[in-house]
């Protein structure tokens, strides 16, 4: 019998899928289920235990709340950098390897060409690693982006600038106003830097190191401290607004300089 909680599992599940791009395949391949199992979901056939549902969701890079929220499994993002830049010897972890035999699996990393792999990979990545969820990002007031980065050289801590600022010497693709560093430490960079903490419309965010994102940091002339090139893809199309367009255009940009 049809009840009214298998009809909002139903639409959330398609609603999931569509918003991550993936087929029915893919979907279940990535949550370690059958395909049956999705398509029934879908078709109000099944009402999934919570743990499947779950699964479902996460796979398309969400998690249960009263509306979608973004899922955050940083594994994705070590699965993605080590695919990207074996070279930096990232470690590997059961949760990444877990990603990419899925990917691998779902299809998701055989594109017909290598930039459409690094793109796929990317995206993948980014599905599940919203940059304003990042585990202890802290989001401040307005502070413009040059200022905020002399103040953390100045402060003698780790550093580097990500997101549409870091995209915009790449390409020049207009972004959000929103500059995005990792630090050392968050409370130390934000009090040298003279921030101020908001609870919403954050124009400074804050996201501390791991070793993951501080692999690949590259340091400019001038003092200037970026993320790796694909880190910074990856946040961008972790981002809001035109980000995601800046990260399809660096990627653009990089293939046609290979080519």
């Amino acid at each position: 019998m049809l009840t009214s909680m298998a009809t909002d599992v139903a639409q959330t599940v398609r609603n999931a899928r569509a918003m991550a791009g993936l087929t029915v395949r893919q979907t279940a391949i990535l949550a370690g289920v059958s395909p049956s199992t999705v398509s029934r979901a879908e078709k109000r056939l099944l009402d999934p235990s919570v743990s499947v549902f779950e699964r479902i969701l996460a796979a398309c890079g969400f998690r249960c709340a009263s509306v979608f929220a973004p899922n955050v499994d940083l594994d994705a993002l070590r699965a993605a950098r080590r695919l990207l830049e074996p070279e930096l010897g990232i470690p590997a972890t059961e949760g990444s390897e877990r990603y990419a035999r899925r990917w691998d699996a779902a299809g998701l990393l055989s594109a017909a060409s290598e930039p459409e792999r690094a793109s796929e990979l990317c995206f993948r990545a980014a599905r599940q690693s919203c940059l304003s969820a990042r585990p202890g990002a802290v989001g401040y007031g307005y502070r413009e982006w040059r200022q905020v980065a002399r103040s953390l050289e100045d402060s003698g801590q780790a550093w580097a600038l990500t997101g549409g600022y870091a995209a915009a010497l790449y390409t020049p693709v207009a972004s959000v106003d929103w500059a995005v560093f990792y630090v050392a430490d968050v409370a130390t960079a934000a009090a040298a830097a003279s921030l101020d903490e908001v609870a919403t419309g954050s124009r400074v965010t804050l996201i501390p190191f791991d070793e993951v994102t501080a692999a690949g940091v590259q340091e400019l002339e001038g003092g200037l401290r970026l993320m790796s090139f694909w880190q910074v893809v990856i946040d961008c199309f972790a981002g809001t607004g035109r980000m995601p367009d800046q990260a399809e255009a660096m990627l653009r940009q990089r293939a046609s300089a290979a080519a």
